[in-house]
């Protein structure tokens, strides 16, 4: 089930997409302390749902997501991959820019989610909180301009 919470922040609202409790409670508790909104899944459908009903300003997306196949748990199923692929498809949902936030650490994931529409790939390991908060903020921002530029010039 997605943790949400009903307010609608000017900051922004977050999907955390991550099968991981404690750093979704961590990053729950520190985003809400930041002024942001934010909700969070486990899985893709329930990522997928939440992407386009809610409409987050950003999402960090881990690309290892546990998937049951055929009876059993893959736990290194990459479906952070489909996820993001599903969600650049969809007109609803394509403009939602996505942070790839995962242990992936080779340059080929790195290009690959870029190549897919990703707009930030961070490595988990090499960040704290601050830092990826400040990043999010920024994507935020950028986003929100570009979108009153769009609207300004009537597109």
């Amino acid at each position: 089930m997605a943790r949400t919470n009903v307010m609608k922040s000017n900051k922004g609202r977050i999907l955390f997409i991550e099968d991981e409790h404690n750093l979704v409670d961590m990053y729950h508790d520190y985003f809400l302390q930041n002024g942001y909104d934010f909700l969070s899944a486990a899985n893709i459908e329930e990522a997928l749902a939440v992407t386009e009903f809610e409409q987050p300003d950003a999402v960090l997306l881990d690309i290892i997501i546990p998937k049951e196949e055929d009876g059993w748990i893959n736990m290194i199923a990459e479906q952070g991959y489909d996820y993001l692929a599903a969600v650049k498809k969809n007109p609803k949902t394509k403009a939602v820019p996505i942070v790839v936030f995962t242990n992936l650490d080779t340059e080929k994931d790195r290009e690959k989610c870029e190549q897919m529409g990703a707009a930030a790939y961070i490595f988990k390991r090499e960040i704290e909180p601050r830092k990826l908060l400040a990043t999010v903020a920024e994507i935020i921002k950028k986003d929100r301009e570009k979108k009153k530029l769009f609207q300004a010039n009537g597109t």
